[in-house]
């Protein structure tokens, strides 16, 4: 009885953990059914719809009976910011015309994200890191069934979900690309942590290989540096020069070499056997390489190409470009005016830290600022301890947010916002968490991270 209680307990943690992915990484399920599927092509109430059920599965069942603590300084600067876009929204928007009931949509969203995860108990964390690599898992499928059904995509397209019925390829690569990058990094923990079982192992390693195939495919280039950054970051926190020395005089016995000799073999025969893959990835490295090659030789105004050939920037760099233009004729004749900011959302940067500065002011950078380099902060002292694996997960996670708040979005959107939710929650409160919930006790008391219990309507 005792053992089904549990499994009924884990099956509870696991459908808030499901919730939280939807509203995390919801977007390539939900353009799945609503746009390969045609459930609701186009349809934003759908959208909302997806999201709100993400909500309701996150809703525990102690929910206002048992609330726990959060990183406090970080979810007061988070509120601030918050609330002062809300504010400049309605005091000083920008000349454009806003939509102010989807705008307020999105921060009842943030909000009651926020406010749900302080209800979720900490007991959801053993859980976490395998339940993302089964959703990473299926939305790439499901994404792998989209490629395959659309006859307008073509080897050499970005991957993507094409949306609203277009016949041009027309989508967006970035929402694959992190739910990808998510799924190599859960992956990749699931593989090496000892408790997992060989089934789960090679579950992991699939969805691992599926993982890595769909971010190349997608071209992205901040999903790409975020990888490179956490595969840096994770050998600089994980190995030491005595395990690389030892590691290279392994390499060098018998049986290592012969399986390397066998391995290279293997690969040749493959791509000998299978040349059209071989021709589709070199087709993708090199399709990508040029690409960014071209954007920094117009960056430059050098050419590429010959005499004949002058590189071009593509539309997002050249729309970044044209922005910093902006910036610096702002901080050339007008630089007090980025003290209040010029209003909300009243230029797309495509950079969300800039855009904060130009859009909200110094307090606006201050806040979304702050709030950026604790979470960086955190999340380096996370990787450097090893505390958990739900906070290890979100540590390398937020480097994808981390690089993003420098190339591409906006400071006010729910991509950024959920994942800041999540670091607000979980990040630099770990010594709070029951020791049997840690991998490395960081806890200097075994107390839980209970803040306020409500019973019989009393605090």
């Amino acid at each position: 009885m005792a053992k089904f209680l549990r499994l009924l307990q884990t099956l509870d943690y696991m459908r808030m953990v499901v919730g939280i992915c939807i509203l995390v990484d919801g977007y390539p399920l939900i353009f799945f059914f609503r746009d390969t599927l045609k459930l609701a092509p186009g349809s934003s109430a759908f959208t909302a719809a997806g999201f709100a059920g993400g909500l309701i599965l996150m809703v525990p069942f102690t929910v206002l009976r048992r609330l726990y603590r959060p990183n406090i300084t970080m979810f007061w600067i988070g509120m601030a910011f918050i609330l002062t876009s809300i504010l400049y929204m309605y005091v000083y928007p920008s000349p454009e015309p806003l939509d102010y009931t989807r705008e307020m949509i999105y921060y009842a969203y943030i909000l009651i994200f926020l406010f749900l995860l302080i209800n979720i108990p900490n007991d959801i964390i053993p859980v976490v890191v395998p339940i993302v690599v089964l959703f990473t898992l299926v939305s790439n499928l499901g994404l792998i069934y989209s490629l395959i059904t659309n006859p307008t995509w073509a080897i050499g397209q970005r991957a993507t979900i094409v949306l609203n019925n277009s016949d041009d390829g027309s989508g967006n690569p970035h929402v694959f690309a992190r739910n990808a990058f998510m799924g190599i990094i859960a992956c990749v923990m699931w593989l090496v942590r000892p408790q997992t079982n060989v089934l789960f192992r090679l579950l992991a390693f699939f969805s691992g290989v599926v993982s890595v195939v769909i971010l190349l495919l997608t071209q992205t280039r901040s999903s790409i540096l975020a990888l490179i950054l956490v595969v840096a970051l994770f050998f600089y926190f994980n190995v030491r020069p005595a395990q690389i020395r030892a590691t290279v005089r392994s390499l060098f016995t018998p049986v290592p070499i012969i399986v390397a000799v066998l391995g290279i073999v293997g690969v040749i025969v493959f791509f000998q056997r299978y040349g059209d893959i071989y021709a589709v990835l070199y087709g993708y490295a090199m399709g990508f390489m040029e690409r960014n090659l071209d954007n920094i030789y117009a960056f430059l105004g050098l050419q590429s190409q010959g005499v004949d050939y002058k590189a071009t920037l593509d539309d997002s760099v050249a729309n970044r470009a044209v922005n910093f233009g902006f910036l610096t004729k702002v901080l050339v004749s007008q630089a007090y005016m980025l003290i209040p900011g010029y209003g909300y959302k009243f230029s797309y940067l495509d950079v969300p830290m800039l855009e904060a500065l130009t859009s909200q002011g110094v307090l606006g950078l201050a806040l979304f600022g702050t709030i950026n380099a604790m979470s960086l902060r955190h999340s380096l002292r996370t990787m450097r301890e090893n505390s958990n694996p739900m906070n290890i997960f979100l540590a390398y996670f937020y480097m994808l947010v981390f690089v993003q708040i420098f190339s591409g979005g906006r400071p006010y959107e729910i991509t950024f916002w959920f994942p800041l939710a999540l670091m607000i929650r979980f990040m630099g409160v770990e010594h709070l968490f029951p020791a049997y919930l840690m991998d490395h006790s960081v806890a200097k008391n075994d107390k839980s991270s209970t803040y306020v219990v409500v019973q019989n309507g009393t605090v």
